[in-house]
């Protein structure tokens, strides 16, 4: 049974983890725990096998809780995956010089969660394997050491027996790094003989290179009594292949108790470091192609703003019949309709190009002090008409003098629009959606949204959140959109260092909070 522990102080990023470590397989168990600290007092009298970890957490960070978790006795070899966002390159570097296994991008994608967990679970289950058999040739060294008969002779052939149907390479050496026993997988793979190897060096077994790699951490072993696990060792075997082993090497004491020989077990993981390595060259060719979708989003939200600048610059030359009258009304009613959809179009273009620029680093807040009354009037009487034709009422709720807020006005006003469009867009006819606007306990203004529309599960929460998704219901009717307008809402709060929180249950409604850190509250209030 494996243990997986998630660490996630987000309820629902800790819950998606957890999901998705579950589905490995009924041989799973998992731990979830909201805070770092937590962890790791619960990891005091228990060891996990693997660790998933989320990198920005209130009392620890990532690389705080990996150093500290690798200080229990028990769990200094146990895997550990941080999660963190694209952008959080640094928070990678920190994680992985701490000491983490592996790491993933947030959104998790689930395909490469299952593939990367269960090849460290696989390794971890490895190493326990050679761990228990060096442990288990430790203790059947030790009883022959002791026997001096007929039995004893006996024994070790049955020994013998046992270790050459083992497929992993496995050694024993004394201090002065001499063999006085190897297995015969070990002496096929370098070309040697079993029967004539004991006294003799490694170096002139096995090659001047694997010596010197087994004396360097044989002194460590001899020298603190512990074991050396996770060694990575590339060889090249008789037939001139190149393989790849991972090999523990133990301690074994005298009838003293005294560390006198090093025991070696090497398992062949040749074919595990090529799978790691196609894994390594798609993620790289998925990125390339990430990177290329980015750039052509760019360019075609680009080149398709010209032209429909000039259609909408018409069509409301026409609305208006700025040279004159029209004469037949039906035209008017054409120049209406080229408008309004020349302007939605315009719209999910500017979305589709925000995205591009957020995913390539490149969208910078040009920022300043912001009335939230007046971000509120602005943004309800464009949405008035877009209301009243699906019969939905907005309501605002705001205090009369809040505190300005310093931030990018226009980015601030699409964030409430792209939410206020989803929330009118999924409310039946005679529903409502509120829009409000607090000042927080911690000093930082909180933005709600609310409606009482479809709403959302818990397992429908995630994917409106990513890019491009899309909720699909039999029960429900279609509803439109690209699945662009929450995630840039939410990109566009986290870069004025906000926080989303979205709370949703179906036939309920949604409500969805932007929370604003207190750096951006300024002390003088917004004017009524």
């Amino acid at each position: 049974m494996a243990v997986i522990v998630v660490i996630d102080d987000r309820v629902t990023n800790r819950n998606i983890l957890a999901k998705l470590a579950s589905s490995l397989g009924n041989d799973v168990t998992v731990r979830a725990f909201a805070d770092a600290t937590t962890a790791l007092d619960w990891s005091m009298e228990n060891a996990p096998d693997l660790v998933i970890t989320d990198f920005k957490m209130p009392k620890l960070d990532g690389a705080e809780f990996i150093r500290s978790f690798r200080q229990r006795p028990h769990c200094f070899d146990v895997p550990v995956v941080v999660v963190t966002v694209y952008e959080d390159r640094e928070f990678r570097y920190r994680a992985l010089e701490a000491g983490a296994s592996d790491f993933l991008i947030s959104p998790v994608d689930h395909h490469e969660f299952r593939v990367r967990v269960q090849n460290l679970l696989t390794m971890r289950r490895q190493q326990e394997i050679i761990r228990r058999r060096a442990l288990t040739l430790e203790e059947v060294l030790n009883l022959t050491n002791k026997l001096r008969t007929e039995e004893q002779r006996q024994s070790k052939e049955v020994l013998g027996l046992v270790i050459d149907a083992v497929p992993a390479m496995i050694c024993a050496t004394d201090a002065a790094g001499h063999v006085i026993f190897v297995n015969t997988y070990q002496c096929e793979l370098f070309g040697c003989d079993p029967a004539n190897a004991v006294g003799i060096a490694v170096g002139e077994l096995f090659g001047e290179d694997y010596g010197h790699r087994h004396r360097e951490f044989s002194a460590l072993v001899l020298e603190s009594g512990q074991a050396q696990t996770g060694i990575e060792e590339h060889l090249r075997d008789n037939a001139g292949r190149d393989r790849v082993f991972l090999t523990t090497k133990a301690p074994l004491t005298d009838a003293a108790g005294r560390v006198a020989h090093v025991v070696s077990v090497s398992l062949d993981i040749t074919e595990r470091k090529r799978v790691e390595r196609a894994l390594r060259e798609a993620k790289e060719r998925a990125d390339a192609a990430n990177d290329t979708k980015t750039e052509f989003l760019a360019n075609t939200s680009h080149e398709l703003r010209t032209p429909l600048n000039a259609i909408i610059g018409f069509a409301d030359m026409m609305k208006i019949e700025l040279l004159g009258p029209i004469g037949n009304p039906r035209y008017l009613e054409y120049a209406n309709d080229i408008l309004a959809s020349a302007q939605h179009l315009l719209q999910i273009i500017d979305d589709m190009l925000d995205v591009s620029q957020i995913e390539a680093g490149k969208l910078e807040l040009i920022e300043g002090p912001v009335e939230i009354v007046k971000l509120f009037r602005d943004v309800l009487r464009l949405m008035a008409s877009r209301a009243d034709e699906a019969q939905v009422e907005l309501k605002s709720s705001i205090p009369a003098k809040l505190p300005m807020l310093e931030g990018d006005e226009r980015k601030l006003k699409q964030i409430l629009i792209n939410l206020l469009a989803n929330a009118v867009r999924f409310t039946p006819p005679g529903g409502n959606v509120q829009v409000a606007a607090t000042l927080a306990e911690s000093g930082g203004i909180r933005m709600t949204v609310t409606d009482t529309g479809i709403g959302m599960s818990e397992q429908e929460i995630p994917i409106a959140m990513a890019r491009f998704g899309r909720i699909h219901r039999t029960d429900t009717y279609s509803h439109s959109g690209t699945g662009l307008g929450l995630p840039l809402a939410i990109e566009l709060t986290k870069l004025h260092g906000g926080t989303v929180e979205i709370v949703s249950s179906i036939g309920a409604g949604t409500c969805i909070t932007m929370q604003f850190p207190p750096s951006r509250t300024h002390r003088q209030a917004t004017r009524a």
